[in-house]
């Protein structure tokens, strides 16, 4: 089943090829996919709507054509991050701006999405010592610069093993407060305070 979830904040543009979508109802915009216009027009109309919390856009065999145009409405930004776990079955938090966050941040020109994932783990939390298990699902999210622009920013992210016990440094330059080991038994603190496009990750993450 092919789908494409994009997050507005706590709203979702969901972009699928299922036969059939829910009813359209005040809180959810439900909708066929025929064309550039029609994905314009359907948009605006959610984005302007903030009591509309979710967008449906069934594209039948359009599925790769509504996401193309879907793209090209915004400025694209890559990025990339960790969860990473520890040899306690601890899960590493950053808290930014009162957040609970996972670390990340954006890719430096021609820098791969690995290295760029280590990077950005090691200069937000301290550590040094990191071995990348694996590629996990991105996410993607919608926000507005500070110039104004509309940026959809995909991040790439990994599943991250911690081989030693190693001291915590914030990167308060980046309005990282706290660095912190939570194990599976506290994890509803984290995601209780967290960003929806993490939440979805995490959660699909720790039940896979």
């Amino acid at each position: 089943m092919q789908r494409y979830t994009v997050f507005l904040n706590e709203r979702t543009v969901l972009i699928c090829k299922d036969s059939n979508i829910p009813e359209s109802r005040p809180n959810n915009i439900s909708l066929e996919y025929k064309d550039k216009a029609s994905l314009v027009r359907a948009y605006t109309d959610f984005y302007s709507n903030e009591e509309c919390v979710n967008l449906t856009i069934n594209t039948g065999n359009k599925f790769a054509e509504a996401c193309k145009f879907f793209n090209a409405m915004f400025t694209r930004i890559e990025a990339a991050g960790g969860i990473v776990r520890n040899q306690k079955e601890e899960y590493l938090f950053i808290k930014r701006l009162g957040v609970w966050d996972l670390p990340k941040g954006k890719l430096h020109k021609k820098e791969s999405v690995q290295d760029g994932a280590l990077r950005e783990v090691m200069e937000e939390t301290g550590l040094k010592n990191l071995l990348i298990t694996r590629q996990l699902t991105s996410t993607f999210h919608i926000y507005t610069d500070r110039k104004g622009r509309e940026i959809l920013k995909e991040t790439y992210w990994f599943e991250m093993t911690c081989l030693e016990d190693q001291e915590l440094v914030p990167q308060l330059e980046e309005d990282i407060t706290e660095v912190k080991w939570i194990g599976n038994g506290h994890l509803n603190i984290p995601l209780q305070n967290t960003y929806a496009s993490l939440r979805q990750l995490l959660e699909s993450y720790l039940n896979g």
